[in-house]
């Protein structure tokens, strides 16, 4: 079969002819599914996006650029149309397209979420966009199936508006607006979760090779055994199934822990035991020319080395709130027994029991779901980058009624963990029953601590309480 070059500027000339007005140039329709590239293949290319696209950024997929591409190549009258994955609505890498778009008039999103439109779990959405001058609203629709005969009639009688100057940058919400009021409320009641704890929010260990570095109980006793000086690199460790809501810390898994910088001579049984892996462990070289390499990714660690620095290692060893990446409830606890955390879990680096109870509210993890990507089976994704943006309400300790709300909660909070502590312990069932319907008893009250600690009216209460999101 013989192809034939196809060269836009040509088979397309009217359409880029700069010699005409502005607005006779240009399409009057663009529509399609974009290619999908990862950053990671796009090389070189990115410096060449960052001088000639307003929506870069130095993660996004090539998808991105088609957007800006697309719509800046209609006519003043030209419609835009593209089904897309709807990652770009809270990802980092989307906050310039994000911001791009709002000066865009965006007509109309229509979300898939998890539904299989494709046979790839994919995450579509539809997004159109017209040359006019933005408006204050567009609509929107959440598609909950697709048993239905027309789309255009599921769209009509779905569709809600959401209102443009409502949506964060950060990450849109796409709800109608008294779910986008209640956000923005909360939002200025509080201050986001980075701010409150200084920016000491960390993710977890990457290893590189988990096969090589998480052992079992049993070949730990083996490694102490050989050589006792064994013990100090080797540390108790959680991967993200392991991590649950006030729940206390428990795993039978133990991470060999050989940070930057460690010599690793002086521990004869983790090197012999560890030489097992080292064709696996090596760090691809920068000017690697040939096939697929057997090791891990390029970097200036050695062999026997995590691959990520780690460089905030400590942190593990103190007491801390940690959590899993996916989550279909607030997946938050504190640890206090020195456990180091897989990435992509994550810590932060306090035991502040008030800020425990928001975090695990219904409120705060209403507003997760609305700002963080979604994953299918209802589980969002809790990274750092949408954890950080919980708003934390201060409390004033000048203040009696303030200082009284956060020691009850506390308190409430102190309870749940002993709790919990005694339900994994005891083997009853009927004590075990009794035991969970106090916890739902306590968790009830921590969110209605929490709803009167953000000032909510009955209305936004019935909000979150009545509107299971996802």
């Amino acid at each position: 079969m013989k192809l034939s070059p196809f060269h836009w500027g040509f088979e397309f000339y009217g359409v880029f002819d700069l010699e005409k007005s502005k607005e006779e140039r240009g399409f009057d329709v663009v529509i399609g599914n974009p290619p999908y590239v990862r950053q990671e293949a796009l090389g070189e290319l990115k410096t060449y996006y960052q001088d000639a696209y307003k929506v870069y950024h130095g993660v996004a997929d090539l998808y991105v650029y088609f957007i800006e591409r697309s719509i800046s190549s209609l006519n003043e009258d030209g419609i835009f149309s593209y089904i897309v994955a709807n990652k770009w609505l809270r990802a980092n890498y989307g906050k310039p397209l994000r911001h791009w778009l709002k000066r865009q008039c965006v007509e109309e999103v229509v979300d898939f979420g998890d539904l299989p439109v494709f046979q790839a779990t994919t995450y579509p959405c539809i997004i159109r966009v017209s040359r006019n001058q933005p408006k204050s609203t567009f609509a929107v629709t959440e598609m909950e199936t697709l048993s239905f005969t027309s789309l255009d009639e599921y769209v009509h009688e779905h569709h809600f508006a959401v209102n443009r100057e409502g949506l964060d940058n950060s990450g849109w919400s796409l709800v109608d607006e008294k779910t986008q009021a209640l956000l923005e409320k909360i939002r200025h009641v509080g201050v986001p979760l980075g701010e409150y704890v200084d920016g000491k929010i960390y993710r977890g260990v990457l290893t590189g090779l988990n096969e090589a570095f998480v052992i079992d109980a049993a070949t730990r006793e083996k490694l102490i055994a050989e050589d006792p000086k064994s013990e100090a690199l080797i540390k108790p460790f959680l991967v993200g199934r392991d991590i649950k809501r006030y729940q206390p810390s428990e795993s039978k898994r133990y991470l060999i822990f050989t940070r930057r910088g460690v010599d690793l001579q002086r521990y004869p049984a983790i090197e012999q035991y560890l030489l097992q892996f080292k064709e696996r462990l090596m760090p691809k070289p920068k000017d690697w020319k040939g096939g697929k390499w057997p090791g891990r990714k390029p970097g200036d660690y050695k062999w026997y080395e995590i691959q990520d620095t780690i460089v905030y290692y400590e942190e593990f060893e103190k007491p801390k709130i940690c959590w899993g990446n996916l989550c279909d409830e607030a997946p938050f606890t504190i640890d206090f027994e020195s456990y180091y955390v897989n990435a992509p879990g994550c810590i932060l680096n306090s035991s502040d029991k008030y800020l425990l109870g928001c975090m695990n509210s219904k409120l705060l993890w209403r507003f997760l779901q609305e700002i963080a990507a979604g994953r299918r089976g209802g589980f969002i994704e809790a990274k750092p980058f949408y954890v950080q943006q919980l708003p934390i309400r201060t409390i004033d300790f000048a203040d009696t009624e303030d200082k009284s709300s956060h020691d009850k909660m506390v308190t409430l909070v102190e309870q749940m963990l002993a709790l919990h502590e005694r339900l994994k312990e005891t083997m009853e069932e009927s004590e075990k029953a009794m035991l969970q319907q106090q916890i739902d008893e306590t968790d009830q009250q921590i969110d209605n601590q929490v709803y009167e600690l953000y000032g909510l009216t009955p209305e936004e209460i019935a909000i979150v309480e009545g509107n299971s999101k996802k």
